[in-house]
């Protein structure tokens, strides 16, 4: 009987053994499930949160820069204190002036007409002529007139550009297809400068219209066509901003930007968070999120770059330097931001490092602490071998090397005011660091008698 019962305690237990056993295993298999679930969710998660913030970063610059009214004024408002662009706007309208009256044509027929001999000073004259009505437009371009004119002008544009990219096709159907910067009102100034000249040359008086940047351009021309009794190009006085033939494409990226561009950054935000909630290893996801972030950002920053150089290897070299002023200055706003976002991920970057269990790190986190401990507690000697006693024995070295390092920082880096000062109070604080953590209970002045 006794026999029996021990047997049947033996198997029991036994069988209660090989359950724990079994109940572990499938604890451990769901384990392993559920880790492998989780980083594949935050996997997931990345991806998507990367994706937004690929497509949410030019998205937010075009909403900002190209639609809106007051932010476009104020990054090409300044623009008309560009020397470049001044002198580019100057060479343009003195050009579209001599197109408009053939001067060196009308030259040569009064010569020709008058003095045979003289004929061969025509192209001599009209380049003097030339030189008159281009210092006449400089002046017209250093005027407050002209920033006036020009600030219309652009809001004009800006308001035609939105209305296309959403769609309205009136506008293209009144500007024959096309958004155009109007300068004609400026080409019609630097005509009533030389008209004088001008009617001497085409013996009658010349009456100028009034010429307003509102104008349909087309309408522009024709009433200038009437005053000086010539044909003009139909592109004159306009510059080309924005031609239909790329209107289907543009405008379904602008409206996919202003429709998405909300739900991107709530996707970007959501991914974010759930990426570092179900990550079985948080720092790791960390990381890998402000890595690849990093990554898109330079990327975007380089193709934005190379979009400038595009745009100004299309004009001709004389007009390089005002298109590449324009075009930074269109871009000016998304660069800054992508320096903004890679110092966010190199921050991010640098932090989940430091915290990690990787033995260097470790070493770093103990050798701060040890520092900054004998930093704010100087009375008491460095343990030997930590890195306060070596900063102790390499005193000057030490404080020497800081100060050469700060020079070569403020003699070759091209920094703001704001920089300086944040390197500069770096800098002082690990020359006071490392002179507070060498300076030992011999170095303490003696108490008095």
């Amino acid at each position: 009987m006794t026999n029996d019962d021990g047997g049947g305690a033996e198997e029991v237990e036994r069988l209660r053994l090989e359950n724990e056993e079994l109940h572990a295993e499938v604890e451990r298999v769901t384990g392993v499930k559920r880790h492998r679930m989780r980083a594949a969710a935050a996997v997931v998660a990345i991806v998507f949160a990367v994706a937004s913030f690929a497509v949410a970063l030019p998205g937010a610059w075009a909403r900002r820069t190209l639609t809106n009214t007051d932010t476009y004024l104020s990054v090409v408002g300044p623009l008309a204190s560009d020397p470049a662009v001044q002198e580019a706007l100057a060479r343009q309208i003195t050009t579209a002036v001599f197109e408009a009256v053939d001067v060196q044509s009308k030259l040569t027929e009064v010569l020709t007409d008058k003095a045979p001999q003289l004929t061969f000073l025509a192209g001599p004259i009209t380049q003097s002529v030339q030189g008159f009505v281009q210092d006449q437009v400089q002046k017209i371009l250093a005027s407050d007139q002209f920033q006036q004119l020009w600030e219309q002008a652009n809001r004009i544009v800006q308001s035609q550009l939105v209305a296309v990219l959403r769609g309205d096709s009136s506008v293209l159907q009144v500007q024959n297809g096309q958004v155009v910067l109007n300068y004609l009102p400026l080409v019609n100034e630097a005509l009533q400068q030389v008209s004088s000249t001008l009617s001497s040359l085409l013996g009658r008086q010349i009456t100028l219209p009034t010429i307003t940047p509102d104008m349909v351009p087309a309408d522009a021309v024709a009433k200038i066509e009437a005053a000086l009794g010539v044909t003009l190009p139909a592109t004159f006085g306009t510059v080309v901003v924005y031609d239909s033939d790329a209107l289907s494409s543009v405008q379904d990226g602008v409206k996919i930007a202003q429709q998405t561009l909300f739900i991107l950054i709530a996707i970007l935000l959501i991914g974010l968070i759930v990426a570092l909630v179900v990550s079985p290893h948080r720092r790791r996801t960390l990381l890998q999120l402000a890595v690849a972030i990093a990554v898109v950002t330079v990327i975007e920053r380089r193709l934005g770059i190379a979009s400038v150089n595009d745009v100004v290897n299309l004009v001709p070299p004389e007009n390089q330097a005002a298109a590449r002023a324009v075009a930074e200055a269109l871009i000016g706003w998304f660069l800054d931001y992508t320096v903004r976002f890679l110092w966010l991920a190199l921050i991010v970057i640098v932090a989940a490092l430091l915290s990690g269990p990787y033995p260097w790190a470790v070493w770093f986190r103990g050798a701060v602490d040890d520092v900054v401990h004998h930093t704010l507690r100087g009375e008491e000697v460095p343990p030997e071998g930590s890195p306060s006693a070596w900063i102790a024995e390499h005193r000057t070295p030490v404080i020497a090397g800081i100060a050469v390092v700060a020079a070569v920082v403020f003699w070759v880096a091209s920094l703001s005011a704001g920089w300086w000062l944040l390197f500069a109070i770096v800098f002082i604080l690990l020359e006071l660091i490392a002179w507070r953590v060498a300076r030992g209970p011999a170095e303490e002045e003696p108490a008095a008698a």
